[in-house]
């Protein structure tokens, strides 16, 4: 890593990136206006820039300079940029740090700012503070950790003023002439490798051959050019029926949509695409590592031609898992597949310095060894445990890729954000399981609840929402238990073993060892909350979790209803635990063709089975009483009291209003109604 003491020590390297078309990042790391104004003599060189968490200059007007938040990064995925500018003063997303870098062409530089190398550890930003830090005990392993990975690429250059001019002192840049800016001067063309791409797409679509072509490639090597290309070939008048889209995000799609040439492509959104299915000659599903298997399979079946674009780099949240199930899948239902992939990038050149940096700085490059299923005899899988701590996993390089690999490997959703909060968070810990030297499991654990009466009481009311304590935060708000979060928690976040090991038992022991020292420690319950469906339900089921509560929604980002499961350990929470299920039971009655409808038969039939074993009768009429008083007083967790208010009212008119509320819970106006209609019934109650 060099180090350079004033700006105009960065123009040979920089001179040497705009010629050979390769980029670089530049650390400003000092005081955060002096930053801003060496960016500024950067972004003045001519291309155009994007500032990210950079308040907008009042004089810029220039259609070059484009200001964004961190939280947009990856709304500018399409985009091209000479320059990127990072603020890290106030706070440090590593994915969207990783997805702006993506944006800038060859020759072109990541700007990142950052308080003085030593102190920003220390640095008291919004993730530390979101994480439970104090402004006295913030310190950051992830950022320390960061900062020993810039040692070793050449790609990074650090300048840092240790003796920092007063500001009115500070002399412009004179920059002498620097070459033009590397870029292609001629329209967008298709390269050797993307023509044969597209001519194989155009021949199956034309053959109309059943199977699945999976195009598999790193960010920038133009798989959604292609697949634009690809339907601008296709045309107006596709003879065997349209091409139709689908992603996770149509933010996404601004490079198929460029090179398709058409006024708009055939897009439906996820959710309206499975429950249309219109006809089509070919679906194409772009970055469909992101979305679910099983709705995946649901789409394969019903589609003869399906396209599978997915990106190799983790920090845009597809997993190595889907790289590894989906051929198997595809063959289980008597599909042929080809595989095909794009190496050559076109934003910058091959061998990029600033790519290899963030892949390798940042472990999209880990790759677990690969262990067969019969790599180990069932009597010599002795297993061994251990416990760590974001701090420890900081100081120990070789644990923790392994760690990442493998929540890479199982997890769709992991990010290069996962390893600051990893890290950063000082109540989450890493469960870990081996096999001799190898990580075969692990359970990540985020410790929650343990709240006071008074704020959990705030947040069952809507009043109040804390960063993170998820599932006590659901059980409190959603299912109306605020003593959910006066009690102590230890929520399983993630749960991951090497796929090739699955099915032998070692989940569900590593469960039992997260039970046994949650035990030990007097927590009042374990629990978890993940996406519904009978693979994953009859897992935890089995391993004594039973279900407490079901959100009305689909997760936006896996089409299915997150469900929470709890296994408790004390007497309080076992009584919490009949008390939920009981009211599980009845909000589950009331609402199955209200919000559970669309749900899958088997899934349901596991969930409502589970309420009707061994439950109390009713809930206790003061706890009814409590159900109904946060329906009447409260901002949130509207849906869950509405059977016990339906229960209670004898007006039909009253009665069809709740149902209406029900089909429409997000209507302001109809919750005022009913909220009202529950204050009313609360004092009859009462005798008021």
């Amino acid at each position: 890593m060099p180090s350079i003491s004033q700006l105009t020590e960065f123009r040979e390297p920089l001179v040497i990136a705009r010629n050979t078309g390769h980029r670089l990042m530049l650390v400003l790391a000092m005081e955060e206006e002096r930053g801003l104004i060496q960016a500024q003599h950067l972004s003045q060189l001519g291309g155009s820039c994007l500032w990210v968490d950079v308040l907008k200059d009042d004089h810029s007007h220039s259609k070059q300079q484009r200001y964004i938040t961190s939280t947009q990064a990856k709304q500018y995925l399409g985009t091209s940029n000479q320059h990127v500018v990072y603020n890290a003063h106030r706070a440090f997303n590593a994915s969207a740090l990783c997805a702006v870098s993506g944006t800038i062409r060859g020759g072109g530089v990541l700007i990142l700012l950052t308080p003085p190398s030593a102190q920003w550890h220390k640095n008291y930003d919004l993730q530390l503070e979101s994480y439970g830090h104090s402004i006295n005990t913030a310190h950051s392993h992830f950022i320390q950790w960061w900062q020993n990975q810039w040692q070793h690429h050449s790609a990074v250059f650090v300048l840092q003023e240790l003796h920092a001019e007063p500001q009115h002192k500070v002399v412009p840049i004179d920059w002498q002439p620097l070459p033009l800016i590397f870029e292609a001067s001629q329209p967008l063309q298709p390269t050797e490798a993307q023509g044969h791409l597209i001519s194989q797409l155009v021949m199956a679509y034309e053959q109309q051959n059943s199977m699945v072509l999976a195009i598999d490639a790193r960010r920038g090597r133009g798989k959604s050019a292609c697949l634009g290309w690809f339907i601008k070939a296709l045309g107006s008048k596709a003879q065997h029926g349209p091409a139709i889209v689908t992603a996770p995000s149509k933010r996404s799609l601004n490079a198929m949509m460029q090179t398709s040439a058409m006024p708009s492509i055939n897009f439906y959104a996820l959710d309206a695409l499975l429950t249309s299915l219109p006809d089509a000659g070919v679906l194409i599903v772009d970055e469909a590592a992101a979305i679910p298997l099983s709705q995946l399979i649901k789409l394969i079946k019903v589609y003869k031609l399906v396209v599978l674009s997915s990106t190799q780099d983790g920090y845009e949240g597809s997993g190595q898992g889907y790289r590894l199930k989906l051929p198997h899948i595809i063959a289980s239902l008597g599909r042929s597949s080809k595989h095909m992939t794009l190496t050559q990038p076109m934003r910058w050149q091959a061998g990029d310095a600033l790519e290899n940096f963030i892949r390798s700085s940042f472990l999209c490059d880990v790759e677990l060894p690969n262990i067969t299923h019969n790599a180990f005899a069932d009597s010599s899988m002795a297993l061994a445990y251990s416990q760590v701590t974001g701090a420890k996993l900081a100081q120990n390089q070789t644990l923790l890729r392994q760690v990442y690999g493998l929540l890479m490997l199982a997890h769709y959703q992991t990010t290069p954000q996962d390893l600051r909060l990893l890290l950063d968070h000082p109540q989450h810990q890493m469960h870990l399981c081996f096999v001799g030297e190898h990580l075969v499991g692990l359970a990540w654990v985020a410790e929650e609840g343990n709240l006071d009466a008074s704020l959990a009481r705030q947040i069952a009311l809507g009043q109040r929402r804390i960063q993170g304590h998820l599932l006590a935060q659901i059980l409190s708000q959603q299912a109306g238990f605020s003593v959910a979060c006066e009690l102590s928690s230890w929520r399983i976040q993630r749960l991951a073993v090497t796929p090739s090991l699955q099915g032998r038992g070692i989940g569900s022991k590593l469960l039992q060892r997260v039970y046994g020292l949650a035990q030990e420690r007097q927590v009042d319950f374990v629990g978890a909350s993940f996406s519904a469906s009978s693979k994953n339900l009859d897992f935890w089921q089995l391993n004594k979790f039973i279900p407490i509560w079901l959100g009305v929604r689909a997760d936006t980002a896996t089409g299915f209803n997150s469900v929470q499961v709890m296994q408790p350990i004390s007497a309080d929470a076992k009584i919490l635990q009949d008390q939920l299920r009981c009211h599980f039971r009845d909000y589950l009655t009331f609402g199955q063709y209200l919000w559970f409808s669309s749900i899958d038969a088997d899934l349901w039939q596991i969930i409502f089975a589970s309420c009707q074993k061994n439950v109390m009768v009713a809930l206790s009429k003061k706890q009814q009483q409590n159900l109904l008083t946060l329906l009447a007083n409260g901002r949130a967790g509207f849906s869950g009291p509405l059977y016990l208010l339906h229960q209670n009212v004898r007006d039909a008119k009253h009665k069809s209003m709740i149902i209406q509320a029900a089909q429409n819970n997000t209507h302001k106006g109809l919750q005022e109604h009913v909220r009202r209609l529950a204050r009313t019934t609360l004092a009859l109650l009462h005798g008021v």
